[in-house]
């Protein structure tokens, strides 16, 4: 059956996905049905899903880890279960122009698990799909060229049409060679994706620091999607990173002074903290003076407790860092060495920061004198 009341949910750092959604919302207008494009903020559900065949929920992502991003997973959790709605999920994945040639990124499990939790919820799932948009990881790369930007959205405009089309007229979408693409990496990519939910995200949540250029405006913490930016925390009105960062950034994409680096000098510093044998030495030290035994050298006893060390190994490390951060010249010194402040900050040319944040749930505040969309480098 036919679709004609949509519910387009998005989630986007960027306005990668938030643009393809808008595809999907104006294909719906155009064949005389209704299409609500609805940005997921921290707060709950609060629109009434009718629950009739006619009702369509599109579920619209960024690709994390290979998966689907743990705050998506926590909102499909709160979807009202139906018996009759059907569904649709997509994920945006990390393009790239080498030349003449796009290369395909990854979203793995993203739109399968996405899908099982749907069925799970009781709704007629139509069908998975993915779509190559910029890559917007500047923790690791720069923004791309403009021209590079622009072929790799018309390309994925060109195909996503296509497919919308055909969900819209009551169509599937599932066994294509895309989704058997999929499927391959996504089981071939699952301890990945794992380690990345579960340890993962904190690591690259805790890369995030604001240099010198930062005027505590409040504009980051204002519209992060998942509330994980903190002013108060470290005492000197900048911004700090709690674990549940989604590393989507919005925040880096958007700050009015391309304040905010991810320094990769201080990623291999933390990743030596965390790797020191510490657990192993502590064991071989007290087993040695207690009757310990092999129990003590156990190597499952020693992983346990080398993970149970990395967690709170994490969080000190980065309460030490974002205080030496308040030193001028120590913050100048690691903004010098890191590549991000070199880098092109990239965001999705057509979608503004009031699209994407206009969230059930968001916390808006009187940014108006930062309003101004900033320049990207």
């Amino acid at each position: 059956m036919s679709a004609s009341n949509l519910y387009i949910y998005v989630m986007s750092g960027t306005g990668n996905s938030y643009r393809a959604a808008t595809w999907l919302a104006e294909q719906a207008e155009q064949a005389q049905g209704q299409a609500r494009l609805i940005a997921i903020g921290q707060g709950p559900v609060r629109e009434t899903i009718p629950d009739d065949p006619s009702t369509l929920v599109a579920l619209f992502m960024p690709t994390h880890g290979f998966t689907l991003p743990w705050h998506m997973l926590k909102f499909l959790f709160k979807l009202p279960r139906v018996r009759n709605a059907q569904a649709l999920t997509v994920a945006t994945r990390g393009g790239l122009k080498i030349g003449p040639v796009c290369t395909p990124g990854i979203s793995g499990t993203a739109t399968l698990i996405a899908a099982l939790v749907l069925a799970v919820k009781g709704y007629s799932v139509r069908g998975a799909m993915s779509f190559d948009m910029p890559s917007n990881w500047m923790s690791l790369h720069w923004g791309l060229h403009p021209r590079n930007t622009e072929a790799i959205i018309a390309r994925a405009e060109r195909r996503a049409r296509g497919r919308f089309d055909r969900i819209l007229a009551g169509g599937q979408h599932w066994w294509t060679l895309n989704n058997l693409y999929e499927f391959l990496w996504g089981v071939a990519l699952i301890p990945f994706s794992i380690g990345y939910l579960l340890f993962g995200r904190l690591f690259l949540a805790k890369l995030f620091f604001a240099s010198n250029r930062c005027d505590r405006c409040g504009v980051c913490a204002a519209v992060c999607p998942v509330g994980a930016i903190d002013l108060k925390r470290a005492g000197d009105g900048r911004p700090y990173w709690k674990h549940f960062c989604e590393s989507c950034m919005r925040c880096m994409a958007f700050c009015p002074n391309q304040a905010i680096e991810a320094g990769q000098n201080w990623a291999v510093l933390l990743g030596w903290l965390i790797s020191i044998p510490f657990v192993a030495w502590g064991l071989a030290r007290l087993g040695s003076w207690l009757p310990l035994g092999s129990f003590a050298r156990s190597s499952w006893v020693v992983e346990t407790l080398q993970l149970l060390y990395i967690y709170p190994a994490v969080f000190l490390s980065y309460f030490v860092f974002r205080q030496l951060l308040r030193i001028r010249l120590f913050n100048q010194l690691v903004t010098w060495t890191t590549f991000t402040h070199l880098y092109r900050r990239y965001r999705e040319p057509k979608i503004l920061l009031k699209q994407i944040i206009a969230a059930k749930g968001s916390r808006p505040r009187d940014f108006a004198r930062k309003a101004q969309e900033p320049k990207a480098r």
